[in-house]
């Protein structure tokens, strides 16, 4: 993923579970979801991608674990209870990057939070049952968040480094290239109207 222009990101993973089965985790409209060809997921979905209230979502695989990339919406930033859903019996990550500077990196198992890190607020805030799980794989990329420094990558490479060492990715050809699943999440009952 670190080598990939990805500078806006939504993105949830779960392991060991189907992309279907982690779209109906983040609360997919059914009535949408499908396997798309590229050409079809614009001309179907293209109208409300990027857009706040437009909850478009595509999905796929990468080794043992599923991924879902939210393309404008935000739903799994306002909905603090999906990546917990997403983990239920399983592990799962959630990844959140927008323009300005900082990221977000969750990471659950059976339905808990273990590990928050949030950048967004320049400064590392911490969050979980086990907070500094990953401090060792951390400190190996060369970072130490809280002196604000985040190694040669920044902290959103740090956040792409360290879940690459878990084993997430996303082919580049499914972002591009190939058929995936896709469609649209449900807003929550805590997200914000469009503007």
């Amino acid at each position: 993923m670190y080598d990939t222009d990805l500078p806006v990101v939504g993105l949830t993973f779960a392991r060991q579970i189907n992309a279907r089965e982690l779209l109906e985790r983040m609360g997919v409209d059914q009535n949408t979801v499908a396997v798309r060809e590229p050409n079809d997921f614009h001309y179907e979905l293209g109208s409300h991608l990027y857009t706040s209230d437009g909850y478009v979502v595509s999905a796929g695989h990468y080794r043992s674990w599923a991924w879902a990339w939210e393309h404008g919406s935000w739903k799994s930033i306002y909905d603090r209870g999906l990546v917990l859903r997403a983990s239920i019996g399983t592990a799962a990550l959630e990844l959140h990057a927008t323009m300005k500077p900082g990221a977000v990196f969750r990471y659950a198992e059976n339905g808990r939070l273990i590990t928050g890190l949030d950048t967004t607020d320049s400064s590392l805030a911490r969050t979980g049952s086990d907070p500094r799980r990953f401090d060792t794989e951390i400190q190996a990329l060369g970072a130490r968040p809280e002196e604000y420094e985040y190694g040669p990558w920044g902290s959103l490479g740090m956040f792409y480094r360290l879940a690459e060492n878990l084993g997430v990715g996303i082919p580049e050809d499914d972002l591009t290239n190939r058929p995936v699943l896709s469609g649209r999440l449900l807003p929550g009952p805590l997200m914000p109207q469009a503007i």
